[in-house]
């Protein structure tokens, strides 16, 4: 499996991670970077994992980072935005 595939799958299941580190009162641009540093560290990891990491060679952690994100925001925008779930996991203290 290709890192990007793995971080993608990992992908999927972010907002629930996501949803209970950001707080519903914070700017948006601060959730964004939350969002933006998880997919960053899915990405490397995923590319760790699979045993390409280099780091002097970023191609592969920054298109498994962007498959990570992207697969997150379809499934956020698409049905977690709108749960209860989500609107719990904001609230937490």
């Amino acid at each position: 499996m290709s890192p990007e595939a793995l971080a993608a799958i990992v992908g999927v299941f972010m907002p629930l991670v996501i949803s209970a580190i950001k707080r519903g009162t914070w700017p948006t641009v601060v959730n964004l970077g939350i969002a933006g540093g998880v997919s960053l560290l899915v990405g490397a990891a995923s590319v760790w994992v699979q045993g390409d990491f280099d780091a002097s060679e970023p191609g592969a952690i920054l298109t498994s980072t962007a498959a990570c994100f992207s697969a997150a925001t379809v499934v956020y925008r698409a049905w977690f935005e709108t749960t209860s779930l989500n609107a719990k996991l904001t609230q937490l203290p």
